[in-house]
């Protein structure tokens, strides 16, 4: 994880700094710091997939991304933000002003002005979305920009929850390894939170995308059960149920399957190389190695150790 901050610089050079920081991470856009005689900010930035997290703790300021910085950006992205720490006010282009807070989002496009304003001491974790993988999930997009979503519905619980769970991941000192697959999940997520209509096909496709993707973020926990996920979700555990047999699949057959394959995409991480098959199981929410290792061949056809020895 790629980690900038001011702290350390002089005064006089920070704002400068900052802006550039950000204008390379997001987009262009000038930043002007509350009070720059005391002003720091820090940014970690962590590639997903297509996907990039980034992580911004920051002092007071006003971000402004004009209509002179949209004829800057080539190949505009959109902007999914959420507060961890604190608020901040946002406007854009056209619409009032909005305050953001904890456990809601919002989505931005950089071909678009926006505002931005926040106070002190901000924690905001953004996910940079390049247009295309949005547009093809969420094909009108440009009706959710600068909606604020939170505890709307059910979908838009779980994208806030799955969010702050990765605020704490991203926690300093943390050093995460998220999965490829990740990306799509958190994709899967924001097209659901944002379909205007529930009942239509794309956004039932889009709430099962997304509740399997709850199971996903959640494959690590090995006591994990259909009554955790409605939960968070905001529904029965009976409606659960039948909306994961509309894939075809049940809770407990979707979840040992998705558990399996993701100890066969470790054993083949050269990063997860001199870690042991159990340790690796138990990693994934198994805990019972003689389950795991007949769950995998069965599978796979093979041994987890024959897996992992035919990937060197």
């Amino acid at each position: 994880m790629e980690t900038f901050t001011t702290r350390g610089l002089p005064p006089p050079l920070k704002a400068a700094y900052w802006n550039a920081l950000s204008s390379d991470a997001f987009a262009a856009m000038e930043i002007t710091p509350r009070n720059i005689s005391r002003f720091d900010g820090e940014l970690r930035r962590e590639p997903i997939g297509a996907l990039t997290l980034i992580d911004v703790h920051s002092d007071a300021v006003q971000i402004r991304h004009t209509r002179s910085h949209v004829t800057r950006v080539a190949n505009p992205s959109y902007l999914l933000l959420t507060p961890l720490r604190g608020g901040f006010e946002l406007r854009v282009d056209r619409q009032a002003a909005h305050r953001v807070a904890s456990g809601e989002f919002c989505l931005l496009d950089h071909a678009l002005p926006y505002e931005l304003q926040h106070g002190d001491g901000v924690r905001v974790l953004c996910v940079d979305i390049p247009r295309a993988t949005l547009d093809g999930l969420l094909p009108q997009a440009a009706l959710s920009i600068g909606r604020i979503m939170g505890g709307d519905s059910c979908l838009s619980r779980l994208l806030a929850a799955l969010m702050q769970g990765l605020g704490t991941e991203l926690a300093p000192g943390a050093q995460p390894q998220f999965a490829p697959t990740l990306a799509q999940c958190l994709l899967q997520f924001v097209a659901a939170a944002y379909c205007d209509s529930e009942d239509s096909t794309p956004a039932a496709a889009a709430r099962h995308q997304a509740l399997l993707g709850c199971i996903d973020a959640r494959l690590n926990d090995p006591q994990l059960g259909p009554d955790d996920v409605a939960h968070a979700a905001g529904i029965s555990t009976r409606r659960l149920r039948a909306l994961l047999a509309e894939g075809g699949e049940s809770f407990s057959t979707y979840l040992l399957r998705r558990r399996v394959e993701r100890c066969a995409q470790l054993l083949r991480d050269t990063r997860w190389r001199t870690h042991s098959i159990t340790e690796i199981a138990f990693r994934c929410g198994f805990n019972n190695a003689t389950h795991f290792g007949y769950a995998f061949k069965r599978r796979y056809g093979l041994t987890p150790r024959e897996y992992r020895s035919a990937g060197t």
